[in-house]
């Protein structure tokens, strides 16, 4: 089976809610089909990558208030990247969790290579439909970054702040 690597950010840092896209079930008010290939993916720690984190659209399971995406066009200056969670997938779960995450996720940038596989993410180019996420999507943003970096309260707050 064929691999790469995944590069979460937003909601999906967070492992309870990543695996809704690859085991299925309900979250937050929303059924996920889940992926063909069921198999736990791999977590293979955090990175910086040089685009910065941006919330946009209105999302209805969200208390239609902007979800996270990444910028499209890479960042001069790196202070403004993003934190991505690396998750090893199989090439399926990646065109599965792309298909559930629906039609404004349409993009996919590829971020570079690590020990051969390709790391890849998913977002869409909305820079000029800025929106506030929600409380409720904060808080699983911040359960993902505290998950993924162990970073303190102070800490995640304070790299929040450069996106909100």
């Amino acid at each position: 089976m064929e691999h790469l690597i995944y590069a979460a950010y937003g909601s999906n840092l967070l492992k309870e809610r990543f695996l809704f896209y690859i085991k299925g079930g309900d979250y937050a008010g929303r059924h996920y089909n889940g992926s063909e290939d069921k198999s736990e993916p791999e977590s293979l720690g955090w990175i910086y990558v040089p685009h910065r984190l941006f919330f946009a659209k209105k999302s209805s399971r969200w208390d239609n208030k902007g979800i996270a995406f990444l910028s499209c066009k890479k960042e001069e200056n790196k202070d403004n990247g993003a934190v991505v969670r690396l998750w090893k997938i199989s090439k399926q779960q990646f065109q599965d969790l792309q298909n559930q995450e629906g039609n404004w996720y349409n993009k996919i940038l590829l971020l570079g290579k690590n020990d051969g596989l390709e790391i890849k993410t998913i977002t869409g180019c909305y820079e000029n439909e800025k929106q506030q996420p929600s409380d409720k999507y904060l808080e699983i943003i911040k359960a993902g970054l505290k998950e993924t970096t162990n970073w303190d309260d102070k800490s995640i707050k304070r790299y929040l702040a450069k996106f909100l």
